[in-house]
């Protein structure tokens, strides 16, 4: 089944206006377009930490390019917030689906707020709410760690003992709480963790990141990326020296995310993907995007906070902030809005695995 659905709904991408759908969340086919200047940027709680050492990542912008609403739909959109209240044709209208936009401006007439999404395209405010993006963040590394690592997926309590149920005494341990596994045991099918004295965890309630030798294929020194799909984490290495380590969601059972050893292909700053795969969807602006094979990317996501499960349609999701910090990292380089790989320039490798 997924070998069809690939053959039916990928093309080759020699252009990206030409791929076709096999990603991610509600989103595939990117359609680039030049960065706009953003009018309105979402609240955004100040960063703790720097890149140098290891700590939490210090975004140098906005969390992030743009602000982000959902809309309701069915909504119509229109040239002016005049021709809406006069009755005029719109510009188009949003079917029902999961649908973002980016918002740019924000303008009152006839006692109504419209907001402008797009040059002279406005929608009415009852048709939008405003989204939050994940302030989620990775780690960056100067010594790499020696021992297992990861984030709580979901709050749980620990158990004294592995095969136990969770102590009610013990302190909840809340989502996105970094943990380091100090022992592992197989208790029947059950795989525990034990990330302190008498407090042990179920797998299933952590991401982790096992530091590793990179792959056969990766030349020594190279950048490389880990995606771990079981575990639902990221990590960044330069020859064998983890640098950088986060939570994902990957594709779903129905639409997984491709395996194997990848290179990057073509990063975009910002992109739309649209479709009617699977249900209408349509995302405007999607940051910070890196192709690695036909339309499989690592992208930042604004539009979901639960990085740990598997959440696409076959992409790789980042917490913007993650996101940001692997663009910049990650090769081919370049300082315009779409940079595609060369033999001068190769893309970092991308090792995708169960």
């Amino acid at each position: 089944m997924e070998g069809f659905i690939l053959l039916s709904l990928c093309l080759i991408l020699t252009t990206l206006a030409d791929c076709a759908p096999s990603d991610g969340d509600p989103q595939v086919c990117p359609r680039p377009r030049p960065l706009r200047t953003p009018t309105l940027i979402s609240g955004n709680p100040p960063s703790e930490g720097s890149r140098s050492g290891e700590g939490r990542v210090k975004p140098a912008e906005p969390l992030v390019p743009y602000t982000y609403a959902y809309v309701k739909a069915p909504a119509q959109t229109y040239r002016s917030p005049e021709e809406a209240l006069n009755g005029g044709a719109p510009r188009r209208v949003f079917p029902a689906g999961y649908v973002w936009v980016s918002v740019h401006g924000r303008v009152e007439a006839g006692g109504k707020v419209f907001y402008l999404i797009n040059p002279d395209e406005y929608i009415d405010a009852a048709h939008l709410a405003f989204g939050a993006p994940s302030t989620f963040q990775g780690v960056v590394f100067s010594e790499p760690p020696s021992r297992p690592f990861g984030w709580i997926v979901q709050a749980t309590r620990p158990s004294s003992a592995p095969g136990q149920a969770p102590n009610p005494q013990a302190p909840l341990l809340a989502r996105y709480t970094r943990i380091i596994v100090e022992e592992t045991r197989e208790i029947g099918d059950q795989v525990w963790h034990r990330i302190g004295p008498d407090q042990w965890l179920k797998a299933q309630t952590v991401g982790l990141v096992f530091p590793i030798r990179r792959p056969e294929g990766v030349p020594p020194g190279a950048k490389w990326i880990e995606v771990n799909l079981y575990e639902q984490t990221l990590a960044a290495y330069e020859g064998d020296r983890l640098v950088f380590a986060t939570l994902i969601s990957s594709g779903r059972p129905w639409t997984p995310t491709v395996t194997g050893l990848y290179r990057i292909q073509i990063k975009v700053r910002a992109t739309r993907m649209d479709g009617d795969i699977f249900g209408y969807y349509y995302l405007e602006d999607v940051p910070w995007a890196m192709f690695f094979y036909q339309g499989y990317a690592l992208h930042g996501t604004y539009w979901h906070d639960r990085f740990g499960f598997r959440q696409s349609r076959g992409c790789v999701n980042l917490s913007p902030r993650d996101a940001r910090w692997l663009y910049e990292w990650a090769e081919p380089y370049g300082d315009r809005p779409l940079v595609r790989a060369t033999a001068d320039n190769p893309g970092t490798y991308v090792w995708v695995h169960h």
